[in-house]
């Protein structure tokens, strides 16, 4: 499995490599520094159907591990599949696959569905597998809504969590946003067995 995913990383680098775009978002993060996501990333096609690929590095401006990885992707008429691999030092590396599909798309409302299973590999020699969906809810001004299950068998552990963002500013070309976001979720079996994790969050993101 490592020789595939280290496989499909380089094949990532190699979509990207012809003509890439780069792109990225810094948030602040309440806790310290801001968290930053950069991508380099290559798409062919127009804006209905489309398929493409690149790299991406995540982490925070203070410091600690930075996520690296690469990512395939393809859509049609609002519905596609895609493919990711990531690692981060001192945790392990993860390989994904996901799909999504759209239910209704109306004026600025758009309903729609994901299912998504990944493979993690700890460096601690632990592994497991995660698989669960979620149906989302998307406006054209910026708020959005989900809710969702997830279920890791290993650890006979299911989670069912709901999240929503309220977009409060944009900027007018709308790469800065202001965003309130919450989120609630509830743990059935395994270690954390109904255990309440809730969270509300006040962010700024610039995109470039």
């Amino acid at each position: 499995m490592q020789h595939h995913n280290f496989s499909f990383f380089l094949l990532g680098l190699l979509v990207c490599s012809a003509a890439a775009q780069f792109s990225g978002t810094l948030g602040w993060n309440p806790r310290g520094g801001n968290d930053f996501n950069l991508n380099l990333a290559r798409s062919f096609g127009n804006q209905r159907t489309n398929a493409g690929g690149g790299v991406f590095a995540n982490g925070n401006t203070l410091g600690g591990p930075v996520t690296t990885g690469g990512f395939l992707a393809a859509n049609r008429n609002g519905h596609g599949a895609g493919l990711e691999y990531s690692k981060t030092p001192g945790f392990g590396s993860t390989f994904s696959q996901n799909a999504h599909a759209t239910i209704l798309e109306r004026n600025n409302h758009n309903l729609g569905a994901n299912a998504f299973h990944s493979r993690t590999n700890m460096d601690n020699g632990f592994k497991f597998n995660k698989f669960g969906g979620a149906v989302t809810y998307d406006h054209a001004n910026g708020h959005s809504a989900s809710l969702g299950a997830s279920r890791i068998p290993q650890l006979n552990m299911n989670t069912v969590d709901l999240a929503g963002k309220a977009n409060l500013w944009r900027s007018r070309d709308r790469s800065s946003t202001l965003d309130l976001t919450g989120g609630v979720s509830r743990n059935f079996g395994g270690p954390f067995e109904n255990k309440w994790n809730k969270n509300i969050g006040l962010g700024l993101t610039h995109r470039f």
